[in-house]
This record gives C-alpha cells, sequence and structure tokens, in this order.
C-alpha cells in the first residue's frame, strides 16, 4: 500500500470512529490516537463475528450493518435474541460489570464494518478521556432498560401485545417509509421472529394472520409492512 493510500485508509477510518456514539464529544486530535489503537474489520452477510469459544480479549462496536446475536439450543437450533445495529458494543465488558452475552454467538446479517479494540486499551482510553467512559454507560444503561422493558412484556403481556411491540420497535430501527406504510428491512423468518418474542411459530403465524386481516400488516418472504403503526402502538400497549 502506498503512503497516499495508507493516508487515505487512515481517514476514512477517523470518519467512521466519529460517527459511533462511543467516541461522540472527543475532539479530531483525539480520533487520530484512538484510530491507532483500533481496528476496522468489513465483513460479510453470514460471517461469524463472536462466539463463545472466542478468548475475551476483544470488544466489537457496529460500526456498518446490522448482526444478529443467537444461541444454540440443546438440540442444535438456533435461537434468535435480537438483531442489533450500528453503535452496538459485543464482547466482554467486565471492566465496567458487563459480562458479553452468555453461551451467544454474533453473525453478520449485512456487508457491514467491525471496530474492534482490545479491553486493555478501552481501558486506557477510558482513563484518558472519561467522555467515552460516560458514553459506554449510557449504551449499557439504554441496553438494561431494554431487557427489563423485554422481561417484563414476556411475563405481562399478551402474545398479540410482545408482537406489536417488537414490530413497532423493528420498524422504528430498520424501517424505511413507503407509499403504503413503513417496510422492515430486517429479513426475519417466522421462527427468528417467534423467539423474539418469546412464543411459538405456529402462535405467530396466527397472531401475524389475524393483523393482516385487519389491516394492521402485509407481510411475505421475511419481509413486514407496518399499515397501521397507530392501531399497532393501541395493541402493544393493551388497548
Amino acid at each position: 500500500m502506498t503512503s497516499s493510500s495508507r493516508t487515505r485508509s487512515f481517514t476514512e477510518k477517523i470518519g467512521l470512529l466519529s460517527e459511533v456514539a462511543l467516541f461522540a464529544g472527543l475532539s479530531e486530535e483525539d480520533m487520530q490516537a484512538i484510530g491507532h489503537v483500533t481496528t476496522m474489520t468489513h465483513c460479510v452477510r453470514g460471517q461469524q463475528i463472536l462466539s463463545p469459544d472466542d478468548p475475551p480479549d476483544r470488544i466489537h462496536i457496529i460500526k456498518k450493518g446490522r448482526v444478529r446475536v443467537y444461541r444454540m439450543s440443546p438440540d442444535g437450533k438456533q435461537l434468535t435474541l435480537d438483531i442489533y445495529e450500528k453503535g452496538t458494543i459485543l464482547g466482554d465488558m467486565s471492566l465496567l460489570g458487563q459480562d458479553r452475552f452468555p453461551e451467544a454467538y454474533a453473525e453478520a446479517i449485512d456487508d457491514g464494518i467491525i471496530c474492534t479494540i482490545s479491553p486493555d486499551e478501552l481501558r486506557r482510553l477510558i482513563e484518558r478521556y472519561p467522555i467515552v467512559g460516560v458514553n459506554i454507560i449510557r449504551h449499557l444503561s439504554r441496553r438494561l432498560k431494554s431487557a427489563e422493558r423485554e422481561l417484563e412484556a414476556m411475563a405481562y403481556q399478551r402474545v398479540d401485545q410482545r408482537l406489536a411491540r417488537k414490530l413497532l420497535d423493528l420498524g422504528q430501527r430498520f424501517g424505511v417509509s413507503t407509499v403504503r406504510g413503513t417496510l422492515i428491512q430486517a429479513r426475519l423468518t417466522q421462527q427468528e421472529l417467534a423467539e423474539m418474542i418469546g412464543t411459538t411459530r405456529e402462535t405467530l403465524a396466527h397472531t401475524l394472520g389475524d393483523f393482516r386481516r385487519r389491516g394492521l400488516l402485509d407481510s411475505a418472504n421475511h419481509s413486514v409492512l407496518i399499515r397501521d403503526a397507530e392501531r399497532l402502538t393501541e395493541i402493544a400497549e393493551g388497548d
């Protein structure tokens, strides 16, 4: 690689890092220092990013694309936990009291870019730039609140409420506005969606069919189009 190519590559890397919320509030000079201790990896759809067998010496930050996190059941089936997008931290966060996803795998569902840093380097960054620690705390607090809401929904909400809530969440994160409604660009199978809301595929298919008959959504080929977000919100809230 020529000197000019390396310069362009490093400049691109700094530009990508500056878009990560974890490093918000840092100066350009600070970003250049961080650029020297992080690695940018391009990944392709289907590529495994994380597994329980990986040594706990890397922290991954999704910079571009989406990642599916799942567990393996005793009979070898993949149980989808959730889909994560840009800004999510994956890996060992024990320095802040949070471990990696237990016994979980992560794979890219789009071509994307992953920013990687070692826990030791992250610790040094926090010591040098306290705002990085503050940003991580904010990120983990949002994740904790989300997990608490999921647990509450599993315990107290009906399947139709949980499905409406998850569809609205996916629509907010991965939705694209069209003339007919919000198209969720996540391409989930019914089995994956069922696992995410804690129900069976059969029950999910029945509930999706009911939503379609009521004109709330359309679904085909692993895609969902939300046609009536207002009514879905009412169902999610128990009305």
